[in-house]
């Protein structure tokens, strides 16, 4: 819309996109509106996403919070010594003094 109306032109054209929350319906006949009955609730369904999360739930809360097999697998590797190897410690180490450096400068 820029420069190319003028102030009074604006004015006027936003006066007529005015819009008047307090009008008054009118039917096209010029007749009042019939009143509208309100709707009755209906209670609601449980619809099957609501099934699958409940039984999602249930299965969770009977999941245990550790995994045996994974517990066995750490416990076998820290008993064998060779674990972390060699290698892992060696890029962990140069991993954490790059970053102790980094953070000096």
């Amino acid at each position: 819309m820029g420069g190319q109306y003028s102030t009074e032109g604006m004015l006027r054209f936003l006066n007529v996109m005015k819009i008047d929350a307090n009008m008054k319906s009118v039917a096209v006949n010029g007749l009042p509106p019939a009143p509208r009955v309100p709707s009755q609730a209906t209670p609601a369904v449980e619809s099957d996403a609501f099934a699958s999360s409940t039984a999602l739930v249930t299965a969770l809360k009977n999941t245990s919070d550790t995994r045996p097999e994974a517990v066995a697998r750490g416990l076998n590797l820290i008993k064998s010594g060779n674990y972390p190897s060699a290698d892992a410690v060696k890029k962990l180490s140069s991993f954490l003094a790059g970053q102790l450096q980094s953070n000096q400068e």
